[in-house]
């Protein structure tokens, strides 16, 4: 890995952002709780009419509450637009009436478990197999466990979403009331990440969540969390979208960063069906001794201690209903996603290459 990273794989064909002029005489605004003043007296002209006072509102908190300057804020959101569709691929559906069938967990896994799946998390092994094992050894990932997040989220690189971040983060803080203030925070991390990086905010191009590159990271876990393989502090920006070191080592430091404990397991699966009471331990965590003094013992023991906070997770798989006992690891996992159905997958990939790897 040299010392320079290559260029993020945005979108290099597009034109520099327009330089679009500030007011002659701006008026100011005082933005409620500060004492800072902000440019307010602008038309953002690519949003609808009836979003224009919160721009302003955005424009200034971007300039008062993150520190950003008038000269770099105002011309980025004259430039930006609102994006209708990912409004609609990011709004939850009505609640409906009747009931929805739950859908099983193994079926949303198998989705990423598929032949062309496996062959392609075999393909990543062969490139990277050096730098797996290094990235692990400095961070305690396994690599099988961060080849599940690359599966899932972009299928190793191959899909990682062509909307506008910056687009896209405004466009949800808009027309998302009960998401304002994330979607907000993220709008201020993407222009300090376009600043790091030296490019202008809106090429950044991601998912119309607002994640970008191989490992789909958010604007703020891009600045919180994004390492550069094997580089100095204050070196290069890592990136997440080319640069296979950057991204592994990236996603482990974020792992790290959420409590992942090397050498301890992810999932356990419970052994056999010995008459336990396991309703109590369904909710919550519990100490892992609890769950053995009930009687509930996972396939392969674990060296933990028995003050170890465990979940008991009931998963549908092909089988049936099964129980697994959640480590602490698995919950490193949902704080990359929430879903334990998508942190259950994470796993279940990871001990499926290690199988096929293995032979």
């Amino acid at each position: 890995m040299t010392n320079q990273a290559p260029a993020p794989a945005i979108v290099t064909s597009a034109p520099p952002l327009p330089t679009l002029p500030i007011p002659e005489q701006p008026s100011t605004a005082a933005v409620p709780g500060s004492s800072n003043t902000c440019i307010s007296n602008v038309a953002f002209p690519n949003f609808p009419l009836q979003y224009q006072q919160q721009m302003q509102e955005i424009a200034c908190h971007l300039q008062a509450q993150d520190g950003l300057p008038a000269s770099y804020v105002i011309p980025t959101l004259q430039s930006a637009s609102f994006n209708a569709r990912a409004v609609a691929l990011m709004t939850p559906p009505p609640p409906s009436a009747i009931p929805a069938t739950p859908y099983p967990w193994w079926r949303y896994r198998d989705r990423f478990l598929r032949q062309s799946r496996l062959n392609q998390g075999v393909q990543f092994w062969q490139d990277h197999a050096a730098l797996l094992h290094a990235v692990s050894r400095k961070y305690g990932v396994p690599g099988p466990i961060l080849m599940g997040i690359l599966n899932i989220e972009t299928g190793f690189g191959s899909f990682q979403g062509g909307f506008s971040v910056l687009n896209s983060n405004l466009s949800l803080a808009l027309a998302l009331p009960g998401r304002r203030r994330f979607f907000l925070y993220q709008t201020a991390e993407t222009l300090k990440l376009a600043q790091r990086l030296g490019v202008p905010p809106g090429t950044l191009q991601g998912s119309q969540a607002g994640a970008m590159g191989m490992s789909q990271f958010l604007a703020s876990s891009y600045l919180r969390y994004g390492v550069t393989w094997n580089d100095p502090p204050g070196g290069p920006m890592p990136n997440l979208w080319q640069s296979s070191a950057d991204v592994l080592a990236s996603t482990a430091n974020f792992f790290r960063g959420h409590g992942w404990q090397s050498g301890q397991p992810v999932l356990g699966q419970v052994s056999g069906d010995q008459g336990a009471v396991v309703t109590p331990f369904l909710q919550g965590k519990h100490p892992l001794a609890q769950l053995r003094a009930a009687g509930i013992q996972p396939e392969t023991a674990s060296r933990l201690p028995g003050s170890t906070p465990v979940g008991l997770l009931r998963l549908q798989t092909e089988h049936g209903s099964t129980l697994f006992i959640a480590y602490p690891n698995f919950y490193a996992i949902m704080g990359y996603n929430p879903s334990i159905y998508y942190s259950a997958t994470v796993w279940a990939y990871a001990e499926a290459i290690k199988r096929v790897i293995n032979g």
